[in-house]
């Protein structure tokens, strides 16, 4: 299913996506394997800035940004919006998350971010965009209802 944006002409370089997802997996599984998710902070931070903003505060994408240039990667450019939307259920994720953890419930804490790294895996490995495939879903659930 080609998961398209019938809202926005606005596009977002897919590599930048794929390395921002890969260091959002390597932090979480960081999270899970040291017990330590005052890290989860920061991703609900740098998830903040590009679901509400424009991303330009993200220190991940600036990062991912170097990279693609250091590494020459022809642009792959692809619809924001739910790639946007998918920020923004990462940034509930990594709330949700925080609040398991604060809330000392470190083992439903540790699921949710197993499934968070999962997601990011996907995105980071195989293109697989959940959030983007949710989005997708509610537009078409949308477009019935009309």
């Amino acid at each position: 299913m080609e998961v398209s944006c019938p809202i926005s002409a606005e596009r977002v370089n897919e590599n930048v996506v794929r390395i921002i997802a890969f260091m959002v997996a390597a932090i979480a599984t960081f999270c899970l394997i040291f017990s330590n998710y005052w890290a989860m902070v920061f991703l609900l931070v740098d998830f903040a800035a590009r679901a509400f903003g424009s991303g330009n505060l993200s220190m991940l994408k600036l990062i991912a940004m170097q990279i693609v240039k250091a590494l020459a990667l022809k642009p792959q450019m692809k619809d924001l919006v739910p790639k946007k939307f998918a920020a923004t259920l990462g940034f509930g994720f990594c709330l949700l998350i925080t609040a398991m953890f604060l809330l000392k419930l470190p083992l439903l804490a540790m699921m949710l971010t197993a499934l968070m790294v999962v997601f990011a895996l996907l995105e980071s490995l195989f293109a697989v965009c959940v959030g983007c495939y949710v989005y997708s879903f509610i537009q078409m659930l949308k477009r019935k209802k009309v």
